[in-house]
């Protein structure tokens, strides 16, 4: 970015396709933040973007009271092409400890988040648009170009059986004799990261987890890691 990028206007992600000249619709939980909590009149300037459009400095328009568009002016930032996958696969943990797994993981460049039932899982109950919006305002803040995609939560037997095994699925099983200290690992290319429930996987878990060929068996030191906090210290030794 060029030192005259405009870091203090407003980013939102828009799904629409966004050019040179064009208006794209905003929703309305947007019109109602830029109208009603930033306070920000007709005219005023934001940062609009998309993975496929790129990013784009665009003028606001209230056209209603309730209503808010954008006049999309010049291009900021080109499109970028995602090219590696960083799947996070997770137990559905508690509320608070999920919004910062959730917000901290998409800063840290997940692509795709995958919610797991597992027979320990003490939250199963997944809100699935709140964690939608949760995602794709970390991507407004972190000036990610592109969104995570949040997968369907489904039983961890299911998820076994739909996995592409091209692709090596780091499980953190810890108390494992034959896992291998996750740090001493390099990875090229597409990965998925997984990590059990608040209680851990019960055994018939690690049997399914281990008896699959593309899994591979982590250990993540010598301190047993809350939920959240092993997500985020295996993407940041994997990424």
């Amino acid at each position: 970015m060029t030192s005259d990028y405009p870091h203090h206007l407003p980013r939102l992600y828009v799904a629409q396709p966004l050019a040179e000249s064009s208006e794209a619709i905003l929703t309305d939980a947007q019109a109602h933040y830029l109208k009603n909590v930033m306070r920000l009149e007709d005219g005023a300037g934001v940062r609009v973007f998309n993975a496929e459009s790129g990013e784009w400095l665009a003028g606001l328009m209230f056209p209603s009271k309730k209503a808010a568009s954008v006049s999309i002016g010049k291009l900021l930032r080109a499109a970028e092409e995602t090219s590696v996958r960083r799947h996070l696969v997770f137990s559905p943990i508690k509320k608070d400890r999920m919004d910062w797994m959730i917000e901290k993981a998409v800063e840290m460049g997940a692509t795709d988040f995958h919610p797991v039932l597992m027979r320990r899982s003490v939250v199963r109950d997944i809100k699935s648009e709140r964690m939608e919006a949760q995602i794709i305002e970390a991507a407004e803040q972190c000036e990610r170009m592109d969104i995570p995609v949040l997968h369907s939560p489904v039983s961890l037997e299911k998820f076994m059986q739909q996995y592409d095994g091209t692709i090596p699925l780091f499980a953190a099983i810890e108390r494992d004799e034959n896992a291998a200290l996750l740090s001493s690992l390099a990875v090229d290319g597409d990965f998925a990261f997984l990590v059990g429930p608040e209680g851990g996987f019960d055994r018939e878990e690690i049997e399914l987890l281990t008896a699959q060929k593309f899994t591979r068996p982590v250990s993540l030191g010598p301190r047993i890691l809350r939920a959240e906090t092993a997500a985020l210290y295996g993407l940041a030794k994997l990424v």
